[in-house]
């Protein structure tokens, strides 16, 4: 099942939209199978939360009515995507905030893991992370660095690139949270001045709060790796099996994490 609608129609964004000359909006990317979608009170949260940041207008309250009614009859696995862009009068990049609204655009289209995710290798990106510290851990619509991060990988024939501050700190994959073992400790980045805060990383340190510590990583520490894994909403839990050209092992720990990754459903 292949749909795209914008405001519960399958009608055209216009050129001048906010959301292409700026990039103003916010999105989420879900999983859906048997009519359900997989940790939708986190994503609308997350939603919520950045629309609150940014100072958009909208109705969570209808838009969930509608994914309900696209997704009911879904069967096999599909990715969902939503995005909210500004709408506002007015040239350049202010708007009036008491004439605005938002657009809402929904996509769905069949998901099939990637040929990879058993087992990701992953090199470090040289292109620096951009960093806010106000919109960190929000899912806006600027993703340049992990665009062009992404074809770092591409270029070193790996799977995803891990994406690091200009000071040499750790933040995520081009599209995953991730979690490193050092010395029997698992860690993952704290996300302060860049990054996503991934659902399913949420969901890991509420169940794990006492294994899984949050911290700064840096760069140079990454040799000390001895097991990691990358999550998104999308591949749920995907061991890193080769770092930098050095092969990492997979541990019991991250069997167990899998599991209860495997069992969330909201």
């Amino acid at each position: 099942m292949d749909i795209a609608l914008l405001n519960g129609k399958p009608t055209a964004l216009a050129l001048t939209h906010r959301g292409l000359a700026f990039g103003d909006g916010l999105f989420e990317t879900c999983l859906v199978s048997s009519g359900h979608i997989y940790n939708v009170t986190g994503h609308l949260n997350r939603l919520t939360n950045g629309c609150n940041a940014l100072n958009i207008h909208v109705n969570l309250k209808l838009i969930t009515e509608q994914l309900n009614q696209l997704i009911k009859d879904v069967v096999e696995p599909h990715v969902l995507k939503v995005m909210i862009l500004r709408t506002a009068t007015g040239r350049g990049y202010d708007f009036d905030p008491t004439q605005q609204s938002s657009d809402t655009i929904i996509t769905m289209t069949p998901y099939h893991k990637p040929s990879w995710f058993q087992g990701a290798r992953l090199v470090t990106s040289n292109i620096p992370v951009t960093e806010n510290a106000y919109l960190a851990g929000l899912k806006h619509l600027n993703r340049l660095d992990s665009v062009l991060s992404r074809q770092i990988a591409r270029n070193a024939q790996v799977d995803d690139a891990l994406m690091v501050t200009s000071a040499g700190l750790v933040i995520e994959t081009t599209m995953a949270n991730v979690f490193f073992q050092v010395n029997g400790q698992w860690l993952t980045p704290a996300i302060e001045t860049a990054g996503v805060k991934g659902i399913i990383r949420q969901r890991l340190l509420q169940q794990f709060n006492k294994q899984i510590l949050v911290q700064n990583i840096d760069r140079d520490s990454l040799t000390e790796v001895e097991s990691a894994f990358m999550t998104n909403s999308l591949l749920g839990l995907v061991p890193i099996i080769e770092l930098n050209q050095r092969p990492l092992k997979e541990c019991q720990t991250i069997i167990t994490f899998n599991q209860f990754v495997r069992q969330l459903r909201d």
